[in-house]
């Protein structure tokens, strides 16, 4: 009998023999005023019913309600609900853990001191130390002569140190006179800090953001987050730039009813030291208004280039030579659709005042709808333009295109036959000719098949692959008209006269994926060669063309889910040019692959015969983790000299990054280093220019 029973249970059912209690001292229901279950274990055990006072020691673990305390030694007093607790001291509470050498707790007020202790908020991975840590609530805590973090270990990356912190988890740590420490070594020091506590959204000052550059100068921002509603919210910036002046920027971010989202950005610079002052906007949003109507935006507007150049961080931004804002409005019906559009652009390289603006834009287009039962189609394009500038020829155009086709499907083909006419018509200003019109028609045919085997593999991965192989031809007609009296705004004032026939093999490869998740479909791969035949030319003596077109490859090769290669390429068939590579006309290729770590690689080129010669490529590397690497670099192989390069070495902490950036913008080499933290974002970056003029 007693060989199997444990000590700590024999010590326990004397503890009960001695003191008479009728009931078992684990667990202890509702005793005492404070009207909560309790349940305790430990070594030894003791009742003093005159205090009625609980003492427990020798492996603690008590127990109430969603509190756990685990210590040597605890004193529970029944009555009150204090607790006094010694000895490697553990408490877990609301997903909060708590540890130290000692704790005073009541458990009915969840208020207490813990000393020589720490507290870790498990859901915001933040880490409190400190001499005294005092519970005042739920998520309240003051600390005396303590620190805080979001990293882990015994001795973290960074941590914030001050006489007194008060903690409100889910809200902000909040001190005075601050020291900045990596590892054990302080800094830098703060006045005052305000930190971020939470992962629900909250109005508060966001961490404050140091730097330094050869454009911008000194810089210093503040943020200010504010939550408006549950569907939208704003950030406010001021900044101070000392070779600019002072910044001002807003972000507005909302969710609205019918789909509609969107943010508002707009920022601007005071301009000193020689700078004038500047401004940039912008707003993208989408979304449906009442009677089905989609609007979408997007809305760009800055007040010279040179703030893409100082405030771009990518190429597609401080290479730009223009900035377009679009506005729409959308509504859907059945087959047919009306779109209204304000379409305008800045031009950042010369003046803006002969830039020609679409102010308005209306479109209607009905897609083919049948006659009843017979095999003929009709439908409608049309259009109206009024086009804008604040000097030069202005005007209007009205464009329309109705067509009329026979279509057919018959034993494994398909048959296109038809023709349009397109009618434009002008009212221009003063400067242009006044009220004009043209009308054109033409004519269309198309003529195709498509013919499919599927292969039976019964492979595990992959069971079956489908090949489609899609031959057409088609051809359009449109007569030579001369069309030099009417204005000239954009390309589709002057059409073209064509008869041309266009013969194309598009073959088509789809596999059927099986896996756990079910089966899936891939389609990996499309390969189209197409090629144009013009009877002009043939029929022509006077044109010393040849009648047979480039020869155009289009593939798109998806081996797997994450490696891609697209080619998009036209080959002259006349050149005889000994390099094979001299024979394409235009060339555009990109191929990359990528994998779940972080790893990634990409090239992509352009070429165009006597115009473009241009390749890119980057490379991102995670092998080394926690040091990640990135290049990208643009080359411009005509004039035989980069466009770009950019490396980039990233060391990720737990909790914090460094950023090492090197950027080569044609003359101009500038490097940045950026400290950013978890859950905060870059709080502190400098650079400067490595450029002869910089240095």
């Amino acid at each position: 009998m007693l060989d199997s029973l444990t000590y700590k249970h024999l010590t326990l059912l004397v503890l009960l023999v001695l003191f008479a209690i009728p009931a078992p001292a684990f667990p202890l229901d509702d005793v005492g005023d404070s009207g909560g279950p309790v349940a305790i274990e430990a070594d030894e055990f003791r009742f003093d019913e005159e205090s009625r006072t609980y003492r427990a020691e020798g492996s603690v673990h008590m127990l109430h309600g969603d509190t756990k305390i685990e210590a040597e030694s605890v004193r529970w007093e029944a009555d009150t609900g204090d607790v006094v607790a010694t000895g490697g001291v553990r408490m877990e509470d609301q997903g909060n853990i708590m540890v130290g050498d000692s704790l005073d707790f009541n458990v009915e007020t969840e208020q207490g001191v813990l000393r020589e202790g720490r507290v870790f908020a498990k859901e915001r991975n933040f880490h409190i130390a400190g001499d005294i840590i005092e519970k005042l609530g739920e998520n309240e805590f003051r600390v005396t002569k303590g620190t805080f973090t979001t990293c882990d270990g015994e001795i973290p990356d960074w941590k914030f140190g001050a006489g007194q912190l008060d903690v409100t988890l889910g809200g902000y740590a909040r001190a005075k006179h601050v020291l900045f420490h990596i590892r054990d070594i302080p800094v830098f020091y703060l006045p005052y800090l305000v930190y971020p506590v939470k992962t629900e959204r909250e109005s508060g000052f966001l961490m404050p953001r140091y730097g330094h550059s050869d454009s911008k100068g000194v810089e210093f921002s503040l943020a200010y987050y504010l939550v408006l509603a549950r569907n939208m919210d704003t950030t406010f910036y001021l900044d101070y730039l000392s070779r600019m002046g002072v910044g001002k920027g807003l972000e507005y971010r909302y969710i609205l009813g019918g789909d509609n989202e969107g943010e508002f950005k707009g920022y601007h610079v005071s301009g000193t030291h020689g700078h004038e002052p500047r401004h940039a906007l912008d707003w993208q949003h989408e979304g449906m208004l009442p009677g089905r109507i989609r609007l979408a935006a997007d809305a760009e507007y800055v007040s010279d280039r040179e703030y893409f150049e100082d405030f771009g961080e990518i190429a597609e931004e401080y290479n730009k030579s223009q900035v377009e804002s679009i506005l729409s409005l959308n509504k859907q019906m059945g087959k047919s659709s009306l779109t209204f559009q304000l379409k305008y652009t800045e031009n950042l390289e010369r003046d803006n005042d002969q830039t020609l603006q679409r102010l308005p834009e209306i479109e209607y287009v009905a897609l083919r709808r049948r006659f009843g039962e017979t095999p003929l189609y009709y439908g409608l394009e049309a259009s109206s333009v009024y086009f804008w500038r604040r000097e030069g020829v202005r005007g209007m155009r009205l464009s329309s295109r109705p067509e009329l086709a026979l279509v057919t499907r018959s034993a494994g083909l398909s048959l296109e036959v038809g023709s349009g006419y397109r009618y434009r018509r002008y009212w221009t200003s003063d400067e242009g000719p006044g009220e004009v019109g043209e009308g054109l028609y033409d004519i269309f045919g198309n003529l195709g098949t498509r013919i499919s085997r599927v292969f039976h593999l019964g492979g595990h991965r992959i069971s079956k692959i489908r090949h489609s192989i899609e031959p057409e031809v088609d051809y359009l007609y449109v007569p030579e008209e001369d069309q030099s009296r009417l204005p000239r705004f954009d390309r589709f004032d002057r059409i073209e006269a064509k008869n041309r026939l266009r013969y194309a093999l598009t073959n088509r490869f789809t596999a059927k994926l099986e896996s756990d998740g079910g089966t899936r479909y891939h389609d990996f791969l499309y390969l189209r060669l197409s090629q144009e035949y013009d009877i002009r030319k043939s029929r022509n003596d006077h044109i010393e063309e040849e009648p047979f077109g480039d020869l155009r490859l289009e593939l798109i090769l998806r081996p797997t889910s994450r490696t891609y290669l697209d080619i998009d390429a036209d080959y002259d068939v006349h050149d005889s040019s000994e390099a094979f590579t001299d024979r394409f006309r235009s060339f555009a290729t990109r191929i990359g692959a990528r994998d779940d770590s972080g790893n990634a690689v990409s090239l992509e080129t352009r070429y165009q015969r006597d115009d473009t010669d241009y390749v890119a490529g980057s490379i991102d590397m995670a092998w080394l983790k926690p040091l990640y690497a990135s290049y990208q670099q643009r080359y411009n192989l005509d004039e035989s000299r980069s466009l770009e390069k950019v490396a980039m070495v990233e060391y990720r902490s737990q909790c914090w990054s460094l950023f090492l950036t090197y950027r080569d913008r044609l003359e101009d080499e500038e490097y940045f280093v950026t400290f950013s933290m978890s859950g905060v974002g870059n709080v502190l970056e400098f650079g400067g220019s490595l450029s002869d003029e910089g240095s």
